[in-house]
């Protein structure tokens, strides 16, 4: 016997400006060598997504990422983008991951400018 819940009696109402909605999918180039060097390209949600690299080639090997114009990354030690983590990285340009970053990077998370 398959048990189902009863639908509610009482309407609910959804208030949008309390819903927290991804807003752009971004492809993000992140590099094993610096300068764009064997990259590995990830699609990112924008503003409430943190995107753990955990299982990637690039978990804890990044040494310099790509993002698209109109947007900034942040990486993060943790798979869960908290804790220590890189400055906001702007786009354009090849930027270098901070040394001290490079071999600990496991989560990204990505901002609208």
């Amino acid at each position: 016997m398959v048990a189902t819940a009863a639908p509610s009696a009482e309407p609910i109402e959804l208030d949008a400006r309390g819903l927290e909605a991804r807003e752009d999918r971004i492809n993000v180039d992140v590099c094993l060598q610096a300068n764009w060097g064997s990259c590995t390209s990830i699609a990112v949600y924008t503003q409430h997504d943190c995107y753990s690299l955990n299982g990637s080639t690039v978990n804890e090997n990044v040494r310099s990422v790509k993002i698209p114009d109109g947007y900034r990354c942040r990486f993060w030690a943790s798979t869960k983008c908290n804790g220590d983590s890189t400055a906001d990285i702007y786009s354009p340009k090849a930027h270098q991951i901070p040394t001290n970053m490079q071999s600990s990077a496991s989560s990204i998370k990505c901002y609208k400018n």
